[in-house]
């Protein structure tokens, strides 16, 4: 009676359940941790679980030391693996491969007997997981109109939609100002055929003296920031010239080259040791 009693764990009804987040990326592998908390190494043949989605279909069974795939729904079929090795010690984790969107905001709960207040054996929910599925967004652009005073960020080809972040930094004390949110205009669109996002945000440019600007582009999900920053002129001096300054650019260049070409024919000349080289205004 005490090795049967073993396979039923010392545990009490369903407030024993471990819930957990788990966050992963489309197309990856991802564990869904649970863990048998035992004080003696679990007898295989005594031991039975199984894991399921909120729609009750199972993805994964073993009872007295074999796993039941027949048990399986199509879906998760040859997706889903267990560690053997590790069930002696409670680790009743699975594997699920290949993860995709539609296994998005899914919730896993995994079943196994224990006992009640009375000893006696129940099956009940030992650990939840619920899952979140991220897609990497293509690295952001960051365009900038000096003359409108306008910043537009946008990026593709995401999930799930990001949060937007401006930050300004400023000329004179190399300090930095956080855009304020109500300033900032952003636009998620959702293709309905893959559910991923494309974004853009758009803000306008106080006319304080920046030195630069930054866009942070926040993916919850995978817990990664896409930044792009844009150096804004500095002064008078870097700004473009007047055609009148252009043109007397453009006249001082062809002098300077003209003298340069007449020095190197002068040079020419005498090296061949001619008695008399050709005037410049000759060439």
């Amino acid at each position: 009676m005490l090795i049967v009693s073993v396979a039923y764990f010392l545990l009490l009804g369903s407030d024993a359940t471990v819930v957990l987040n788990v966050n992963t990326t489309v197309s990856k592998s991802v564990v869904l941790p649970c863990i048998l908390m035992t004080p003696t190494p679990i007898g295989l043949n005594n031991l039975r679980f199984y894991w399921q989605d909120e729609g009750k279909y199972v993805l994964y069974s073993f009872n007295k030391g074999e796993e039941k795939p027949a048990h399986v729904k199509e879906r998760y079929q040859a997706r889903v693996t267990a560690f053997p090795q590790d069930m002696i010690r409670g680790n009743i984790s699975v594997k699920l491969r290949n993860v995709t969107l539609k296994d998005n905001q899914k919730v896993f709960q995994a079943f196994a007997p224990v006992s009640d207040s009375r000893r006696k054996p129940i099956v009940t929910p030992i650990c939840q997981i619920t899952l979140h599925v991220a897609v990497p967004y293509e690295s952001a652009r960051l365009t900038v109109n000096e003359e409108k005073m306008t910043a537009v960020c946008t990026t593709q080809r995401g999930f799930p939609k990001p949060w937007v972040e401006w930050r300004l930094h400023y000329l004179s004390d190399k300090s930095q100002h956080l855009v304020d949110q109500r300033d900032v205009n952003t636009t998620a669109v959702q293709d309905p055929r893959d559910h991923l996002y494309s974004l853009r945000s758009t803000i306008h440019i106080p006319g304080d003296q920046y030195q630069s600007m930054t866009c942070l582009i926040y993916n919850p999900t995978q817990n990664e920031t896409l930044i792009t920053t844009h150096d804004l002129n500095k002064g008078e001096a870097e700004k473009s010239l007047p055609d009148w300054a252009t043109a007397l650019t453009v006249t001082v260049a062809v002098v300077l080259s003209l003298c340069c070409s007449c020095v190197a024919h002068h040079m020419y000349w005498r090296t061949r040791q001619s008695s008399s080289p050709p005037d410049c205004a000759d060439l």
